[in-house]
């Protein structure tokens, strides 16, 4: 059985889709419940980001002074995975942006939080994972920088050792 809240496509999908015992429509209070999610074992869900600060906290909704869209589900499905016995919350994203010019593992966000630190699991960038649950400041810090562009982890570490030594 599947389980959605939404159906977005052609007359076939919804000719198929009516009276269809396999397919149940859900409100979003259901299919986006963190609490109904996490009793899912293994669940492991994937969100996107602009970017994630060198603490791990998660900017998903603006790229410098363009605003890109609102929080959606992003919480309450980082949430479903991280509480899933045996699941996953991945925060996914491309190290740089601009044609490689800007690192999107920064020192500090540029735009809102949408996702706190204390709730962020795994970053992924396409130079690997970075498994951020139960680790100190300092640790979250050396494994972002670890998944960063190599053109920016120099600079990134600089700015940790800056950071660190206020005390995060």
């Amino acid at each position: 059985m599947s389980i959605t809240g939404a159906l977005i496509g052609t007359d076939r999908l919804y000719g198929f889709a009516h009276r269809n015992r396999e397919i149940r429509m859900c409100t979003t209070s259901y299919t986006h419940d963190a609490g109904v999610l996490a009793q899912l074992e293994n669940l492991v869900t994937i969100n996107s980001a602009m970017e994630v600060d060198l603490t791990g906290q998660v900017n998903a909704e603006q790229s410098g002074s363009a605003y890109l869209g609102g929080t959606g589900g992003q919480v309450d499905f980082v949430r479903a995975g991280a509480r899933s016995p045996g699941g996953h919350a991945i925060m996914a994203l491309p190290a740089t942006a601009k044609n490689g010019t800007v690192s999107r593992i920064t020192a500090a966000l540029s735009g809102p939080v949408t996702t706190a630190r204390s709730e962020v699991d795994v970053v992924v960038t396409e130079f690997g994972a970075a498994e951020l649950r139960g680790r100190t400041l300092a640790e979250r810090s050396r494994r972002l920088i670890a998944i960063a562009h190599p053109d920016f982890r120099d600079a990134l570490d600089r700015e940790a050792h800056v950071i660190r030594q206020r005390g995060f």
